[in-house]
């Protein structure tokens, strides 16, 4: 079958759906990861530590939309306290900035991200982290079972 649209026509198409599935979870006191099979899966809970600012972070999580593999961004709002918060950060001025806000308020709420990887597109998702600029880490079957919806 061949195409009848114009050169006009076809540049205005909708893009190809992303392969990454996106799933937000806020029922409040829920463990997402609790029953889940993850043994042939890779969970890294990723980070954008820079100090990128609000457009540059959605510009570039765009560009994460464009992943090459299958795969599932999972958004679990959670409380923490602050200086906990600070301690698990690796860049430096960022850790700074929450040290800064910790002496204002001991519990912190954010987001946190997951990225779930089949095992053998996860070296490929990996890559991609990096050049977008990611901090991630590789969570255990453990550390994930004790991930709670709290806000």
């Amino acid at each position: 079958m061949t195409s009848h649209l114009t050169k006009n026509e076809q540049e205005h198409q909708l893009p190809q759906a992303s392969k990454l599935e996106i799933k937000v979870f806020d029922e409040q006191g829920c463990f997402p990861f609790k029953g889940k099979d993850l043994s042939s899966k890779h969970v890294y809970e990723i980070h954008d530590e820079t100090l990128r600012t609000p457009l540059e972070k959605a510009e570039v999580f765009e560009q994460l939309l464009d992943v090459p593999s299958k795969c599932e961004l999972w958004i679990v709002p959670v409380t923490t306290e602050t200086s906990a918060l600070t301690q698990s950060l690796k860049e430096e001025k960022t850790s700074a900035l929450f040290h800064l806000l910790s002496s204002i308020k001991d519990k912190m709420q954010f987001d946190q991200t997951f990225i779930i990887v089949e095992d053998d597109a996860a070296a490929a998702i990996c890559s991609q982290l990096k050049e977008l600029g990611y901090t991630f880490t590789e969570k255990t079957e453990k550390e994930l079972e004790q991930v709670q919806v709290e806000f």
